[in-house]
């Protein structure tokens, strides 16, 4: 290949970069309006018009990005993913406590992550109604798969963390018990648990705790 030829390709990648860029710069900038409109006006009330007009795009324009609302909240639903990947990793990645005690933490930040971002714990909720409504093979759906699957992973290595200092038995299959903490996360606690507003007497945390603490019980050597 000759210089010339050398130095073409090179202008064409950095074209083919920077557009791919300005894309991704695009497409966070219509889930920035999406979030806006949703969580304002809810998913039910909003239209694609609404988000088209926020993001200041065409309506063809922005069909060229996403096809769908339901599209448009996996897209969401994945930055709610990202935060919460975010906050397990510090736990999971911070050595001033054992595998149990990190354990009952994933409930308490999770807590916390429902209070701070209310709106995004909700898009959590809807998950299964819209990745029903989205193409199988989108990427958004691929994207959104890979960052639950990042986020059972990291629940699966605070248990085998526990496995690795003794405080949590070595017969726990880390994998499944991640995959059920994860469901207990995202369906077994209802919104209307983590609310302000209790129809006990107990708090939100209090019955957080009596579950966690069965089930520390359950697995702890």
């Amino acid at each position: 290949m000759t210089i010339g030829q050398l130095v073409t390709r090179g202008y064409y990648m950095g074209v083919i970069e920077r557009k791919e860029r300005e894309k991704e710069l695009r497409s966070e900038s219509i889930i920035d309006a999406a979030e806006r409109i949703f969580f304002n006006k809810g998913f039910e009330h909003a239209t694609m018009n609404d988000v088209a007009e926020e993001a200041e795009l065409s309506k063809g324009a922005l069909y060229l990005y996403f096809h769908s609302k339901n599209e448009l909240c996996m897209a969401i639903l994945q930055r709610s993913l990202l935060i919460l990947k975010g906050i397990f990793e510090l736990l999971r990645d911070d050595n001033n406590y054992t595998g149990i005690e990190k354990f009952p933490k994933l409930a308490k930040l999770f807590i916390n992550f429902s209070k701070k971002y209310p709106n995004h714990y909700n898009s959590l909720l809807s998950y299964r109604e819209h990745r029903e409504n989205c193409p199988a093979t989108g990427s958004i759906i691929k994207s959104t798969i890979e960052e639950n699957r990042n986020i059972n992973n990291i629940i699966s290595d605070i248990i085998k963390a526990g496995q690795a200092d003794k405080t949590i038995k070595k017969d726990i299959d880390a994998d499944k018990l991640s995959l059920a903490l994860w469901g207990n996360f995202t369906g077994i606690i209802p919104s209307s648990i983590l609310s302000e507003k209790s129809i006990t007497d107990f708090s939100p945390e209090d019955i957080i705790d009596y579950h966690f603490e069965l089930l520390l019980n359950a697995i702890k050597t």
